[in-house]
């Protein structure tokens, strides 16, 4: 199949919430290996291994090797970037802080249903002092992990549509 075809068929699959998101991303990332899209290859290997310090090294668009304002760089952060509520000294602030979430896919779909599992309604991250100019604890809404999947299958969707046309 042509990576046209291919691209139209993973749409499709993607609004089947029960085929696992990570494979469909493997799945992806050939498709736009095909078609010779390096941004979205780059994108899509972050996004299976994880953003890990690149995103504290460079800013996102030359981490993804696209220009400034490109949908990709707008949409990552968009999805990936949650507001938190900054705890200190074991009290919320009333501050809240903007964090990247830089794990895989995986670990992201992996924490979404363990935070699913549990009863509480939000959800309590310890980053510890060493991060530069980041707060050592925040408190998020527990449906956190669930709109990163969320965001990033729509993402995905959107950029197999420029294919799949």
């Amino acid at each position: 199949m042509e990576p046209r075809e291919l691209a139209q068929n993973l749409r499709r699959r993607l609004n089947d919430h029960t085929v696992d998101i990570e494979l469909m991303a493997r799945e992806a990332l050939d498709v736009f290996a095909a078609a010779g899209s390096p941004a979205r290859v780059r994108w899509l290997t972050l996004e299976l291994d994880g953003y890990g310090t690149a995103v504290h090294r460079a800013r996102l668009p030359e981490v993804l090797g696209v220009p400034d304002g490109d949908r990709l760089a707008v949409h990552v952060p968009a999805y990936r970037a949650q507001n938190g509520r900054i705890v200190e000294a074991g009290e919320l602030t009333g501050r809240s802080f903007q964090h990247f979430f830089v794990e895989s896919l995986h670990e992201l779909s992996a924490a979404a249903q363990q935070v699913r599992q549990g009863a509480s309604g939000e959800l309590r991250l310890d980053f510890g002092p060493d991060i530069p100019n980041h707060p050592a604890t925040l408190v998020f809404p527990a449906d956190t992990f669930d709109r990163i999947m969320l965001g990033f299958r729509a993402v995905l969707h959107l950029e197999l549509g420029s294919l799949a046309t």
